[in-house]
């Protein structure tokens, strides 16, 4: 797991060869503004999802995990919470569907790490990370607007 700036993406280039190109589309003005909705940037490999709405209690969201994807989560406007675990400390409520990329995880006994991501601020999330994003900060609910990148963790081509 990552937290950090995109002031300081340039750093994590290195970790992945379709990083770059995520963390470019951030820089054009224009993307960051496109409707909500799921936008390809490289295929299956690399794509993003746009999305607006309004944190809630983490009590009411569950972790979750994914096999085939890295998450690259860019908050736009508005903080939120992302709680984080490693996914092997935690119970499956369910198994990835064969046609799916996604685990949900039953709350833990324990405290999980809390994220405050705050706006131009992004986390990186690989396979074994679970994580519970989009929850209130400061117990408050918060609108927010962010980038969901998924990078295809197998995908080790340059990008096109």
């Amino acid at each position: 797991m990552i937290i950090d700036t995109l002031a300081q993406a340039a750093r994590y280039h290195h970790l992945h060869p379709l990083f770059p190109r995520a963390f470019a589309w951030c820089d054009v003005a224009a993307n960051c503004t496109l409707a909500d909705g799921r936008y390809a940037l490289q295929g299956e490999d690399l794509f993003v999802i746009v999305e607006s709405g309004r944190t809630m209690p983490a009590s009411d969201k569950r972790f979750e995990s994914h096999r085939r994807y890295v998450d690259i989560q860019v908050n736009l406007a508005g903080s939120e919470i992302m709680e984080w675990m490693p996914a092997r400390d935690l119970t499956p409520i369910d198994d990835f569907k064969s046609d799916g990329d996604i685990r949900f995880y039953q709350q833990p006994n324990h405290a999980p790490t809390r994220l405050l991501v705050r706006p131009r601020e992004f986390t990186v999330f690989w396979p074994d990370d679970a994580h519970k994003p989009c929850c209130h900060p400061a117990g408050a609910e918060v609108a927010y607007r962010k980038l969901v990148f998924k990078v295809d963790r197998s995908a080790v081509h340059a990008p096109r």
